[in-house]
């Protein structure tokens, strides 16, 4: 038996230590990279989840407190208008007015009404972003103009510009009402089931109920 040097031992060990082989190198990034690449997705979507409720949350907000603002200055005015500022165009918006007395509502004072001399009451208005059917914006003023350079914003993502639609409701029996469709939805292309919607008629408190002449009837 011919001894075994201690130089064929290293060689026997060298040979008995394999390493891997190229595919089976790739075969392990190949699926390193799925699962990666599979966690990195999850963590993406539930970030992109989480902007999106914390984005309908704050349009939700908005809207109850833009119709609560609304709601204390119809029920301060004595008389309303409701109507699209270009009857020629289906997509433009709409305009309220309010003709509001600060001397009869305490919840509206006369610097908030007649700060700028320009005008004697309050204007909502819806305007269309884009020209699009299904985007409008709501604006609040107290100048004689409501639009995007003049007022102060209220409530993004309007699915339609005809809030006060149908117009002032008036009764000789009746207080003259306002009826209030407040819908929003950021994404209501793709996800219409989002559509958060506000309904509310609204009466005019200062109105005149045994005439039923007011203004808008």
């Amino acid at each position: 038996m011919v001894p075994v040097t201690p130089r064929r031992n290293r060689l026997r060990l060298i040979a008995g230590q394999a390493g891997y082989t190229l595919i089976e190198t790739l075969v392990v990034m190949t699926l390193l990279v799925i699962v990666i690449g599979a966690v990195a997705d999850g963590f993406t979507n539930a970030s992109k989840t989480q902007t999106d409720q914390t984005a309908r949350a704050d349009d939700q907000e908005a809207a109850r407190q833009a119709l609560d603002r609304m709601r204390r200055d119809v029920h301060c005015a004595s008389a309303a208008i409701a109507q699209q500022t270009d009857p020629l165009n289906a997509n433009a918006g709409w305009t309220l007015n309010l003709t509001v007395n600060p001397d009869q509502c305490l919840a509206v004072t006369a610097g908030d009404i007649l700060g700028n001399g320009t005008s004697d009451g309050v204007q909502w208005c819806t305007v269309p972003v884009g020209g699009a059917a299904n985007h409008y914006i709501l604006y609040r003023t107290i100048v004689k103009k409501c639009d995007a350079s003049d007022a102060v914003f209220q409530v993004d993502h309007l699915t339609r510009g005809d809030v006060w639609a149908p117009k002032v409701v008036c009764s000789p029996a009746h207080l003259e009402a306002v009826p209030v469709d407040m819908a929003v939805n950021r994404d209501i292309a793709s996800r219409p089931d989002r559509t958060y919607e506000l309904k509310d008629t609204i009466a005019l408190r200062n109105d005149t109920a045994e005439t039923g002449a007011q203004a808008g009837c």
